[in-house]
């Protein structure tokens, strides 16, 4: 490399990373699509309601993302499964105490909430192209 050069080539844990938060990012887009679809078919309620149940399975994806890249490059193999083991604990966790909250709130729309949530899962279908690029 050339003295003053940029390094542009990532690592594969950065790559990965990013593969992650491209997940999350594609569920907030289909998390909006969603409530948008809603609100205009049935109403403001339901648009609250569809961005209830998107923003359920993001917050839950994002804690996952955090857990399991939390541990630098290079880290052991048995703190990456910890936090592999305690990202999936922490999501299925999240996820049941935030549908519980929603579906206790009055004005929400338990069908809308589900509906938008069970949406969130076709991001990793969208975000994903393959190996995550090296190059990106």
């Amino acid at each position: 490399m050339l003295p003053g050069s940029v390094n542009l080539r990532l690592t594969r844990i950065q790559a990965e990373r990013k593969a992650a938060y491209r997940v999350v990012l594609a569920q907030g887009v289909i998390t909006l699509a969603v409530a948008a679809v809603a609100a205009a078919g049935f109403g403001a309620a339901a648009g609250r309601s569809a961005l209830w149940g998107g923003g359920i399975g993001i917050a839950a994806s994002a804690f996952m993302v955090l857990a399991v890249f939390r541990y630098p490059e290079g880290a052991s193999a048995a703190r990456i499964a910890w936090g592999f083991y305690l990202g999936q604990f922490l999501k299925v966790a999240l996820s049941i105490a935030l549908l519980v909250v929603a579906f206790g709130t009055q004005g929400l729309m338990p069908l809308a909430v589900l509906v938008a949530y069970a949406a969130t899962f076709a991001g990793y279908w969208f975000a994903s192209r393959g190996p995550a690029s090296r190059w990106d």
